[in-house]
Parts: C-alpha cells; sequence; structure tokens
C-alpha cells in the first residue's frame, strides 16, 4: 500500500473560505435586494391598478346615477321643482324625516325638497360636499297626468284616465301652492279607461306631516308616475364620504335599504360644479361653471321654493364631479406632491386645491374629473 502525499492531501486555505464566503455573502445579498425590489415593484404595480379601478367604478357609478336625474317629474316644473316631499312608510312619516339621517348624511337636512339634483356644500366627511339626486324610474310617459278636479277622497283620486298604471306603482302627487306628496297605488290595481286610482300599500297614506290628500282638490294637481316597489324602483338618495374614505349612498325612500350603503373605498374628497346656462336663451348650452356656495345656487336657496329657485334649478344643465382616491399601500418614500388640484381649467374662481394630510405624501393619489349632463332638466318646461 502507498500513502498519498502530504502535497496532494491538501484542503482549501483559510483565506479562500473567507474569499468564498465573501462571494456567497455578495451574491445572496444581490439576490434578496433584487427579490425585495420585484416585490416593491409588483406591490406598486397592484396598488396603482387598484387605484385605477376603483377610480373608474367611482366615475361610472356616479355617472349613471345622476345622468338620469329629474326623470320623472321635470316635465311640470312649476309644481315640482322646490317642492317640500311628503312621504309615509307602513303609516309612519318618512319625509321629512322625524330624525336625523344616519352618518355621514347627519347635517343634511331632514326636510327633503324635490330637485333633480342639489349639491349640499362641506356636509360631506372633511369638508367634501353630499349630493341629493331625486329620479323616477317608470316606462310611463314623463308628463304629468291632471287630476279631476274636486275628485280626491280618501285612498282615492280621478283621472281623465289610468292607462299604464299598475298596482305597486308609487306616484307624485303636486300642485302648484299645496304641495308634494308620494303614494303608491293599491295592490292588483289595472289601469285602464276606469278614472278612479286607488292607493294602497305601505307607501299610502291619507294624512302625511299635516297634509292630508284632500288638499289636493281644488283643480291643477298632477299626478307623476315614478316607479314601482318591485322592479322599476325610484332613485332619492344621498351621495357621500364617511371619515373612512368609503363613497356611501342612502336610499332617502328605503325601497332598497334602510341604511347608508358602502359604494367605493378609498375616496378621501368628492367636489361637486353645477354647470349653468347663465344665458338661458332657451338653447340648452352650459355657458358657466358655477361652485355651490355661490349665491343664488347654494342648497338653501335652491330649495327655498321661491320663483328664482325654480328658475335656476332649471338652468343647472350639468355637473362636474371630481374626486380624489387614495391607495392603502405605503411607499418608503413620498410619491405624492403637498396639494392637488381639481377644475384648474376652468378657471382661479373654482379650482379647489387639496392638501395631502401629513404623513400620506407617500401613499398614491389619484385624481378624476368628468362631466354628467343632466338631460331631463334640459327638456323640462
Amino acid at each position: 500500500m502507498t500513502r498519498p502525499s502530504p502535497a496532494t492531501c491538501r484542503g482549501f486555505s483559510l483565506i479562500e473560505l473567507m474569499v468564498t464566503v465573501a462571494i456567497g455573502l455578495v451574491l445572496t445579498l444581490t439576490i434578496s435586494m433584487m427579490v425585495a425590489r420585484q416585490e416593491s415593484v409588483r406591490r406598486g404595480v397592484t396598488s396603482s391598478n387598484d387605484l385605477t379601478s376603483n377610480t373608474a367604478y367611482a366615475a361610472y357609478m356616479l355617472d349613471r346615477q345622476l345622468r338620469s336625474a329629474g326623470a320623472g317629474f321635470s316635465q311640470a316644473t312649476a309644481e315640482n321643482y322646490g317642492c317640500v316631499l311628503n312621504a309615509s312608510l307602513n303609516n309612519g312619516q318618512l319625509l321629512p324625516s322625524t330624525t336625523a339621517f344616519p352618518p355621514p348624511f347627519a347635517t343634511v337636512p331632514q326636510t327633503y325638497v324635490l330637485a333633480p339634483l342639489i349639491v349640499y356644500a362641506g356636509l360631506g366627511a372633511n369638508g367634501s360636499d353630499v349630493i341629493a339626486m331625486a329620479t323616477g324610474n317608470s316606462g310611463l310617459s314623463e308628463s304629468g297626468l291632471p287630476v279631476s278636479p274636486k275628485s280626491t277622497a280618501a285612498g282615492q283620486l280621478k283621472l281623465s284616465n289610468t292607462l299604464g298604471i299598475r298596482g305597486g306603482d308609487l306616484v307624485l302627487l303636486a300642485q302648484q301652492g299645496v304641495g308634494c306628496m308620494l303614494q303608491q297605488v293599491s295592490n292588483g290595481f289595472a289601469g285602464g279607461a276606469a278614472q278612479v286610482l286607488t292607493f294602497g300599500g305601505a307607501y299610502a297614506a291619507d294624512t302625511i306631516n299635516g297634509k292630508s290628500l284632500l288638499g289636493f282638490s281644488n283643480g291643477n294637481a298632477f299626478v307623476s308616475v315614478l316607479g314601482n316597489v318591485t322592479g322599476n324602483l325610484p332613485r332619492f338618495m344621498l351621495f357621500g364620504l364617511d371619515g373612512n374614505g368609503t363613497l356611501r349612498s342612502y336610499d332617502l325612500l328605503k325601497l332598497s335599504s334602510s341604511n347608508a350603503e358602502a359604494l367605493v373605498d378609498g375616496v378621501v374628497d368628492m367636489r361637486v360644479l353645477y354647470g349653468v346656462d347663465t344665458v338661458r336663451a332657451g338653447l340648452g348650452q352650459v355657458t358657466a361653471w358655477i361652485a355651490p356656495t355661490t349665491a343664488g345656487y347654494t342648497a338653501a336657496e335652491l330649495t327655498a321654493g321661491t320663483a328664482v329657485a325654480q328658475t335656476n334649478l332649471q338652468s343647472v344643465l350639468a355637473v362636474r364631479v371630481g374626486l380624489i382616491l387614495r391607495s392603502d399601500l405605503v411607499d418608503k418614500s413620498d410619491v405624492t406632491p403637498a396639494t392637488l388640484q381639481m377644475f384648474s381649467d376652468l378657471g382661479a374662481g373654482v379650482t379647489y386645491t387639496y392638501t395631502v394630510p401629513t404623513g400620506t405624501t407617500n401613499q398614491r393619489y389619484r385624481v378624476v374629473e368628468f362631466t354628467v349632463p343632466l338631460r331631463n332638466v334640459r327638456y323640462s318646461r
């Protein structure tokens, strides 16, 4: 047997081992940094995509809701616009509300005044705006149906005919100088040549808030069909932000829910401008954008029920909505400037500057603006 020489049995030296370990550490650190960077990029892209999706959905949802504002009652503006709406639910007064609306709408006036769209400036979280919108959803002609003089009685009234009206329909009974009242057509009613329209159901009541059905008997009263309690629901809604950055809606008639429903997360501000026809030459063109704090266009003035208020309501042909959304992802460095602007293309008079809260400039923000035409107001009389 032969033994290997000592020279052939020699292993790695300490220096060689240290060099090898150092190279391994450098490679491990490099790979870890690449993985961490890739993960950071991936999370940033995902957050940006989520923010884009939320922004698109919020804009789509509000546009879809607001575009039909005024449907069902805009063909009788003298009777309907600026009228205090009286409504009952299960024999209890629903509107004007006897209690404050649920948060974040607790500061909105409990007396609801009928109008296609009203902006309550600054009543939302952090001074954001609240939108009150009303629209019918009936397949019947939007022209008001005249009530036969001295025909109202307990639970009924007379029209020239009741074609197209069916059981469960919600109708608006209005008369200039008298008021507005919501009623429900009795179940099983089938309209036609019969003139007597009977009321019954959860939303039917002979007297609401001191307003009696018999008070609409002296002529010039109109009935407008708004929709049905099943299927094509009318929408009398509030839209606003809560303190947690959630866009919420509230159904004033409680047809779909009695709570404030969450719609979109991550919305930190909402501002609205009126698109107004200041020329009023019958051309139906927006000639100026006006903030809802402008004299003549505040919520209090537009809901005053005066002739000036009705004229101003009819001059609002569109709204421009601005939203600011924020992502949940927190970056290591700042990715958002200290201030953001909305409506900057409309001039200094209506440009709004949003100050990013301290400590959140390392979160991504997104500003979106969109214009919604109020098509039913344009063709009102």
